[in-house]
């Protein structure tokens, strides 16, 4: 059996509540008791017993967070900044994925509750009203990654009406009279808009129909077929193509090669989300920069300074930028 506090309290001479303070940090004790204390721990290799930790003190230091999945390099790069965040504050991080499943989304919301999660960081695929009231009677603080997803629920994430429109405007400033913007998960499995490619897609209706440009809107799992056909029968100029995502964008730089188009000289294109691995690329690719670490972080702070009482905004906007490579 491991060394516990009551032990190093018999050891060190001291009582279990200057033990506690010792290891834990919590009300006052002279500079030479917690070394010797925490010297005698080290020493002997005493464990804490962290569950035990959280009843007493009704905080676990743990955070949740639900997202989608791990497979494209957008969440890799959140996740590392989100940890990033929490092991500054020595939180620890519990990290799940719901795969866009929404039933599953919910369960594993309801288990980081019962394993006593301080507070979540959640990428919703659920997005209704009565999941925003599941989320309120969870009885911890959350943050949703998205700006504004939901009206009551503090949020941070990028405008992605007005990136998209920042990112049509940078197209037809380099002359292009003709955009397809390339939103292939306008949808999801319901039937029901995705909110961040539907204000996207808003975005670039508005900033296009404005610039009388001629653009269209292709969505569905065939989009580059549709994308191969409009190049072969209904392209009246050198056409852009703006996709929701660089990794859309990096299937349809194959896909067009394999038939014999080439960037830029017979088409533009640009991404979504600036995804490191085709800025590595050749040609580089143009894209719009959310600033994902950003956006992780200040979510893992946001969530921190709830946990910790502190005052917080109910959203943050985390601007974009518009990173230039060598397809458009």
């Amino acid at each position: 059996m491991g060394v516990t506090t009551k032990d190093l309290a018999r050891i060190c001479g001291v009582s279990r509540a200057t033990i506690t303070r010792a290891l834990y940090g919590t009300g006052s004790i002279k500079e030479e008791t917690k070394r010797m204390i925490l010297d005698t721990a080290k020493e002997l290799g005493y464990q804490p017993d962290l569950m035990a930790r959280s009843l007493v003190m009704g905080k676990s230091r743990m955070i949740g967070t639900v997202v989608v999945d791990l497979r494209n390099q957008y969440f890799p790069k959140m996740i590392d900044a989100i940890e990033k965040r929490t092991k500054e504050s020595s939180y620890m991080l519990n990290i799940s994925l719901h795969e866009d499943d929404k039933e599953e989304e919910k369960r594993l919301i309801r288990a980081m509750v019962g394993y006593h999660a301080d507070g979540l960081i959640l990428n919703c695929i659920n997005k209704d009203a009565d999941f925003e009231k599941m989320l309120g009677q969870l009885g911890i603080p959350y943050v949703i990654l998205g700006y504004r997803v939901f009206k009551n629920s503090h949020t941070v994430g990028v405008d992605e009406y007005e990136a998209t429109y920042k990112g049509v405007n940078f197209i037809l400033e380099k002359g292009y009279k003709e955009i397809i913007f390339v939103v292939p998960p306008l949808y999801d499995e319901d039937g029901i808009p995705n909110i961040g490619h539907a204000d996207r897609k808003r975005g670039f209706e508005d900033a296009a129909g404005k610039s009388g440009c001629r653009y269209t809107v292709m969505y569905g799992d065939d989009y580059l077929e549709q994308a191969l056909d409009y190049m072969r029968t209904k392209a009246e100029s050198r056409p852009a193509f703006f996709c929701s995502g660089d990794t859309f964008a990096g299937e349809m730089i194959n896909c067009f090669s394999k038939n014999g188009y080439r960037l830029p000289d017979d088409y533009g294109l640009m991404g979504y989300d600036c995804v490191s691995f085709y800025q590595n690329f050749s040609p580089k690719l143009t894209t719009v920069d959310n600033h994902v670490e950003q956006m992780g972080y200040e979510a893992a702070n946001m969530l921190i300074d709830m946990i910790e009482g502190r005052d917080v905004p109910q959203n943050i906007k985390i601007p974009v930028d518009i990173v230039e490579g060598q397809t458009l």
